[in-house]
């Protein structure tokens, strides 16, 4: 096989330089969110994406009403991409779960994040009962009292001076908590959500583009009467109204999604070592599961 002469070796060298000089730059764009759009004479156009993640599996995530996909137990998370500028209506849902819904607006060159949640129409309340027989079950003849429900009726009786005489691990009505670096209080019956860690680690839905807010306020729709952070979650706050108990997300991106966890009056709620909810209502405690 001959070798190419000099002419062809410096043409072959010109073109994929050409090649090379041309492509490099349409590759910064494309990484950078920019897209051709042909129906306009091959304009360049901006584009932006989301990343919603969801909170379990078999959430059905839509875009402007469209299903994007489904989460699965392997990938909870959805990415959406070239996206132009502007607002998207997204809804997360599920058969027997409550939707999420949210507004959300897409920057060129940024991947806005949320984070969705879907409780059950109806959890689960699993009463606990105040008495029990010889053999550890449930009854109203013999009187033995449950020490499960003396130790979570202690939670509910407890106040913030009466923690320091009992070792019970619970939070309780008081009016400021703190976890991770987000701090909530309780004035007037509106929360207000602030930041306290450092300015590079602030959660997304402080901010829009590079636009930061200090502060965020939950508003319920009537007075907060006691609040906690959900368990496992410190972007979710559970909150206790004139007509029931509430977990509403601290994103105010747009309208605060709030969902029921129990409707009706004279119900209040603890949370046990930052992982177990229970409700009382009268006499009557329950354990909650989702």
């Amino acid at each position: 096989m001959n070798p190419l002469s000099r002419n062809k070796r410096r043409a072959y060298l010109l073109f994929f330089f050409i090649v090379f000089i041309i492509c490099v730059p349409l590759f910064i764009l494309y990484a950078k969110g920019y897209r051709f759009n042909f129906e306009e004479a091959f304009k360049i156009s901006e584009t932006g994406g989301l990343y919603i993640n969801a909170d379990q599996s078999g959430i059905s995530i839509y875009v402007n009403g469209e299903v994007v996909r489904k989460t699965s137990i392997v990938q909870k998370g959805i990415f959406v991409q070239s996206l132009k500028p502007g607002e998207y209506k997204v809804s997360a849902s599920k058969d027997g779960f409550q939707t999420w819904n949210k507004i959300i607006r897409v920057f060129p060159e940024i991947v806005t994040e949320a984070r969705s949640f879907s409780l059950k129409n109806e959890p689960i309340l699993t009463e606990i009962p105040r008495n029990l027989n010889s053999n550890g079950l449930a009854t109203s003849t013999v009187i033995k009292k449950n020490p499960e429900y003396d130790l979570i009726n202690d939670l509910f009786m407890a106040t913030t001076t009466q923690k320091s005489i009992k070792p019970i691990s619970a939070t309780t009505s008081v009016d400021t908590k703190t976890i991770r670096n987000i701090l909530v209080k309780n004035e007037d019956g509106k929360l207000h959500v602030f930041w306290t860690g450092e300015n590079d680690a602030i959660p997304n839905y402080f901010c829009e583009s590079d636009v930061c807010k200090s502060e965020i306020v939950i508003n319920g729709g009537s007075k907060v009467k006691s609040f906690d952070f959900f368990p496992g979650r410190d972007d979710l706050i559970i909150i206790r109204l004139e007509n029931g108990i509430y977990v509403s997300e601290i994103d105010d991106r747009s309208p605060q999604n709030i969902q029921k966890i129990v409707l009706g009056l004279g119900y209040d709620f603890r949370v046990k070592d930052g992982s177990e909810i229970y409700l009382k209502e009268g006499a009557k405690i329950y354990s909650v599961s989702f």
